[in-house]
């Protein structure tokens, strides 16, 4: 059972009585906001008091980052998401239909119909991995997103002496927790936490980064719900393989590609940004920063939503990072997340920009001919959310 509410993770070690001095440099070293610092400190004594701010809550992308800047090591991103929390319920305002069909709330959703329309055989595999494997010193636990591509994962070549597990009910909460519904959060812990009852192994791999980022970091060190094995990402154990010469590159890809930070990155850290970067040039690829990026890169937008639950939000905030990869000149960029791989990709269509999901060039490259679609799997969600929530009519 994690903490009651987001604010016990702004002080997990509850010291911010005497630890706390509104120095205001999470605010000044935003790399959306960039306030100075008589305007951070004011803006922040609003936030620690309870009251509204002028610009916090029109500008905050919900991304981490300034996380990064305390200086103390509290977590100022969970007090502004107690602070969103709380103004939420007092305005009783609901998220736009498509972002609800996100949610895993126990009905019809994104995910869960997606699962539905896969293939007989995909499905075969989707219940393959609801079962826990037997002891391993490894698993493989697929989130999601992944879940909607099935196939590719179980057969992967790469990927084929990990285990896998991720039951369909298998949530790490993180839409939940970052559009302001910490009660939502929590009882996905508590269900998820269940799932992996009897599961043995001494580490877990998680496939997507922003899963390795909750179970392995969000949970424990921001709300006391600790696994009993190691959690990290398949980034990095792509990483370390490669390292020890245990992967060795089969097909090398050239060229210069964009790469995009996610907002989780920020909270894996350095180890996670240098296996991103050392995996894209491993592989061959001229890896080109945007002007922001690692600990001061920009959000693609989608948790701009919860702001002013206004889809608008997203587009603004998505524009900011299209228009830096188009300041690099390179007409391909990477992602390794897969949210900012779906919002850039919509972004950036008709621009002439290429999007990859940067782990399909990577286990290709690694020798896997088993492509892993996530462009097709785009493709589909975007017809789901077409024929639920057409465009109105001009």
């Amino acid at each position: 059972m994690p903490n009651t509410s987001y604010i016990d993770a702004f002080d997990p070690e509850k010291k911010s009585e005497t630890t706390c001095q509104n120095c205001g440099l999470c605010l000044q070293k935003c790399p959306v906001m960039k306030m100075d610092k008589k305007e951070a400190i004011s803006e922040f004594a609003h936030l620690l008091k309870g009251e509204e701010t002028e610009r916090v809550f029109q500008e905050c992308t919900f991304c981490f980052r300034c996380n990064h800047y305390c200086p103390h090591d509290l977590k100022p991103y969970a007090l502004i998401m107690e602070r969103l929390s709380e103004r939420i319920s007092k305005s009783g305002k609901e998220l736009p239909p498509p972002i609800k069909y996100f949610m895993n709330d126990g009905e019809s959703c994104l995910f869960y119909d997606m699962y539905d329309i896969l293939a007989d055989y995909e499905k075969e595999i989707l219940d393959k991995w609801e079962v826990i494997p037997p002891k391993s010193e490894e698993v493989l636990f697929i989130g999601c997103a992944g879940r909607e591509i099935p196939y590719g994962i179980e057969y992967s070549s790469v990927l084929k002496d990990l285990p896998k597990f991720g039951p369909r009910k298998a949530c790490c909460g993180e839409l939940f927790y970052r559009f302001g519904d910490y009660k939502a959060f929590s009882k996905r812990v508590d269900d998820t936490l269940a799932l992996f009852e009897g599961l043995d192994t001494k580490r877990l791999v998680c496939y997507c980064g922003s899963c390795a980022n909750f179970l392995g970091n969000i949970w424990p060190n921001y709300h006391g719900v600790k696994l009993p094995f190691e959690v990290t990402n398949i980034w990095e154990w792509l990483w370390e393989k490669v390292q020890k010469g245990e992967l060795k590159v089969q097909n090398k890809v050239t060229g210069k590609i964009a790469l995009t930070d996610s907002c989780y990155s920020t909270e894996l850290g350095d180890k996670f940004f240098e296996a991103v970067r050392g995996l894209n040039e491993a592989i061959g690829l001229d890896v080109v920063e945007l002007k922001n990026n690692r600990y001061d890169g920009l959000s693609c937008g989608f948790c701009s939503v919860a702001r002013n639950f206004d889809m608008a939000d997203v587009m603004v905030e998505s524009k900011k990072k299209v228009d830096q990869i188009v300041e690099t000149g390179v007409t391909d960029f990477t992602t390794h997340c897969v949210g900012c791989y779906d919002i850039l990709s919509t972004a950036t269509t008709g621009s002439g920009l290429k999007s990859h999901y940067g782990l399909e060039d990577i286990l290709w490259a690694l020798g896997d001919e088993m492509a892993i679609p996530f462009i097709h799997r785009v493709a589909v969600q975007r017809r789901l959310l077409q024929s639920r929530f057409p465009a109105p009519p001009e």
